[in-house]
């Protein structure tokens, strides 16, 4: 059927045309407008955008995607006064970042229009008055973080209507009241210390710092047991206490029949023990079912060697430490405590020793050293030199003719192969795209730190399992240096998933292989899958052949981990990254791009959080180092180390 258009109706689609791309320019022109409105009235003299340039976007501290403002980046820049109508204006507005400036008063009513917030950083100002209930319809909200103003009143309990928050900070403030108890938010951050605060902690907190709850009149764990609490009840009836001593008397009868049973069964067999042989038996049973052991199965040295205990820390022939150790032990100590396997990896078995002072460190036992003690010596001096924010630091070593030891500080939260794959994710908390995001951008950066002491310095053994991750899911780099210390314990394809198709000598591992590696790790970070032949699953998947069989137009349905898809607003960060996974498996290792190029193209696209995440990372919120740095160890093992 055939459409014959009339003048006035050819004349009413054009102008229907033109008002099409009249609003699409009036947005961009909205978002203008608001951004000059801020500059008139809070940082006139401070922020020197060129106002004849019409697109907004080009100005510093402006993002824009398709055309809107969707990041506002103006941290410390000596932003004073009030802040004016007309923010309200940048309605696609994702990320807000006004901290450290000298603002004041409240949070402007116009704000309510920025539906699809998800960062707000106002920390560091002065802003006053309660928590204005706008905040309680941004339903995308992710990180707010409202610490060190001036905000007073009650924390509303409508906090657990935004559930997709996960951290929110509201220390050093003038709220009053109790903490509500917040149930619905998957909080994984929370601060509320130093405010006018009491009553009781809500008992899903109790697992917190105790430093989030500080100067306030609160009580209950983390903190003191409020009052009242711990003696309710002590009064007991007269027959619940006849029934204790009847109880008692009993057990006691018991326990002396017990005893006399086994005398008499004792009696009839040799009083002599091999007990030689058990100590290695049990050390193996370890190995195998990770029961408790004591740490004298650790090394375990002979005899003859046990006279190098002596020397303490710090001797050629005893526990070696390193610079940035400030709690230094002696072998001693180290062979006393109590002790449990936590994994085998690649290059050994990984243990925690509970040392008999209160804390405890992780000991990595070395299998099929090929160095000599000179040659073992000076790698490991070389590779405890490399310090950096996103690698986990040795603390010391031992080396003997039958034991070679590397201590790491032991922290309880696991590796990013346990978050994503243990026990198929049931009862385990998702990790949302900016946790994932953060994560790869640290590794990057680890590894590409790694890769800046010189052309033939690498890794040689990254996956998931030696990303280990902080309580704040901050990533830190495990195994590094090892694979030029020993030789893999593993068959060649447990790691077969993450192996360049060059590389033939695990041993001999080039920079652009560990590109390819990372790559894998990107790419099961982004989907949830396990590569093949993984520590976790056995038949796995070959990721960036299976990716590159899927349409790119389906990515987002059929490749993604179900987990990411609830994040509707970072479809393009996800594809871009996804792209840059792929970029980095490239079957001819010339085609892949540099670790630092990496790191940069991963800012690059995840920009908006990421910045914020450094923030979070290395302001005063880090966490306190008490003697033993925050650090984590490396288990090389799927299994988690919750």
């Amino acid at each position: 059927m055939r459409i014959f258009y009339t003048k006035k109706m050819k004349s009413l689609l054009l102008c229907f045309t033109l008002c099409i791309f009249a609003i699409a320019g009036a947005d961009l022109a909205s978002d203008r407008a608001g951004l000059v409105a801020l500059r008139a009235g809070v940082g006139g003299r401070t922020l020197m955008w060129n106002l004849s340039q019409a697109s907004p976007c080009l100005w510093t501290g402006v993002t824009c995607n398709n055309e809107r403002v969707t990041m506002l980046h103006l941290p410390g820049v000596g932003l004073s006064g009030n802040l004016p109508m007309g923010l309200g204006n940048l309605t696609q507005l994702q990320t807000l970042s006004l901290r450290f400036n000298a603002l004041t008063g409240p949070i402007p009513p116009d704000f309510s229009n920025l539906s699809v917030l998800r960062n707000l950083y106002l920390q560091g100002n002065f802003f006053s008055g309660e928590i204005p209930d706008l905040v309680f319809g941004w339903q995308n909200l992710v990180r707010l973080n409202l610490g060190g103003n001036n905000f007073s009143g009650e924390i509303s309990p409508k906090f657990n209507g935004l559930t997709r928050l996960d951290t929110l900070y509201l220390e050093h403030n003038g709220f009053t009241g109790s903490i509500p108890d917040l149930s619905v938010p998957p909080l994984v951050q929370f601060n509320v210390s130093d405010n006018k605060l009491s009553g009781s902690i809500p008992e899903r907190f109790s697992s917190l710092d105790q430093s989030a709850f500080i100067g306030n009149s609160l009580c209950g764990k983390p903190l003191l047991a409020c009052p009242g609490t711990t003696g309710k009840n002590n009064k007991l009836s007269r027959g619940a206490i006849a029934g204790i001593v009847i109880g008692s008397l009993i057990g006691v009868l018991l326990i002396l029949l017990l005893l006399f049973f086994l005398c008499r069964k004792r009696s009839g067999k040799s009083d002599s023990l091999d007990v030689a042989p058990a100590k290695h038996d049990a050390l193996q049973k370890t190995d195998r079912d990770s029961e408790s052991i004591s740490a004298s199965n650790l090394a375990l040295a002979s005899a003859g060697e046990r006279s190098d205990v002596k020397s303490g820390g710090g001797g050629d022939k005893g526990l070696v430490f390193f610079e940035n150790v400030n709690k230094q032990y002696n072998l001693e100590e180290l062979f006393r405590a109590s002790a449990e396997v936590l994994g085998k990896g690649t290059f050994g078995t990984t243990y925690k020793a509970n040392m008999e002072t209160g804390f405890s460190v992780a000991v990595k036992r070395l299998k099929d050293v090929v160095s000599t003690e000179k040659e073992f010596r000076e790698k490991i001096e070389e590779v405890g030199k490399m310090v950096h924010e996103n690698l986990v630091p040795l603390r010391g070593y031992y080396f003997s003719r039958d034991e070679k030891l590397i201590v790491y500080d032991y922290m309880p939260m696991g590796s990013l192969s346990a978050l994503l794959h243990a026990n198929n994710g049931a009862g385990r908390t998702p990790l949302s795209w900016e946790t994932r995001s953060a994560i790869a951008l640290g590794a990057a950066r680890g590894i590409a730190y790694l890769h800046s002491h010189g052309q033939t310095t690498s890794h040689g053994n990254i996956k998931s399992s030696n990303i280990l991750l902080t309580k704040s899911y901050e990533p830190r780099v495990s195994d590094f240096g090892l694979a030029h210390l020993a030789l893999p314990t593993s068959t060649p394809n447990r790691v077969s998933g993450y192996r360049a198709p060059e590389v033939t000598d695990a041993r001999k591992v080039s920079q652009k292989a560990d590109v390819y590696s990372f790559g894998i790790m990107l790419l099961e970070l982004l989907t949830g899958k396990a590569p093949t032949h993984s520590s976790l699953n056995e038949e796995g998947v070959d990721l960036p052949r299976w990716v590159q069989s899927v349409v790119q137009d389906e990515w987002n349905t059929e490749v993604f981990d179900m987990e990411l898809l609830r994040y509707q607003n970072v479809e393009e960060e996800m594809v871009k990254l996804l792209q840059l996974a792929l970029d980095c498996t490239a079957q001819y290792p010339d085609k892949r791009p540099s670790m630092d190029v990496v790191a940069s193209r991963i800012q690059e696209i995840c920009h908006p959080i990421l910045e914020e995440e450094e923030e979070k990372n290395h302001g005063s919120f880090k966490e306190a180092d008490n003697g033993v740095s925050q650090q984590y160890y490396s288990v090389d093992s799927g299994a988690s180390q919750a």
